[in-house]
């Protein structure tokens, strides 16, 4: 807890995170498939059974330190670009942006300014996501400034 991401699970497949407390973190977990890495698929990933709460803290990541300068602070799961990903019977609440979010990895450049161009060497949208019997209360009540996306339990 107090981290960037509280759990990361990048650019890897046929992975289960379960029975997890993540909280006091950036986000609570970020499930992501990252460009420019030798592993260019994700997929096949589970979480379930996890407690992601209160995820507010302030993105303290080293400037020009990459990806992780821009995830959103008070983000409960994160799913970005990953394929088959379910994520089922968790409890996620008090993240001021978002309880649940499935996202292509382009959304995540683009907060970063990065240009489309910089993920061709992966296919950035989440296929076959599942989002199950979780239980989502009081999420994205005050989501940050300057991103242009809605504070919500489940964005999609």
């Amino acid at each position: 807890n107090a981290n960037v991401n509280g759990l990361e699970i990048e650019n890897c497949s046929n992975i289960t995170a379960s029975k997890n407390q993540s909280y006091d973190n950036v986000a609570g977990i970020l499930v992501v498939l990252l460009p420019g890495l030798t592993t260019k698929t994700s997929s096949n990933i589970v979480v379930t059974h996890n407690h992601v709460y209160n995820n507010n803290h302030v993105n303290f990541s080293e400037p020009g330190g990459g990806f992780e300068n821009f995830v959103p602070s008070g983000s409960g799961i994160l799913v970005v670009g990953t394929d088959q990903t379910t994520v089922e019977d968790n409890n996620v609440s008090g993240n001021n942006f978002v309880g649940i979010a499935t996202v292509s990895t382009l959304i995540l450049g683009s907060l970063a300014g990065i240009p489309p161009a910089a993920f061709a060497d992966i296919e950035p949208n989440p296929d076959g996501a599942r989002i199950v019997s979780n239980v989502l209360n009081n999420n994205g009540s005050s989501p940050p400034t300057g991103i242009p996306l809605p504070g919500v339990d489940l964005l999609w």
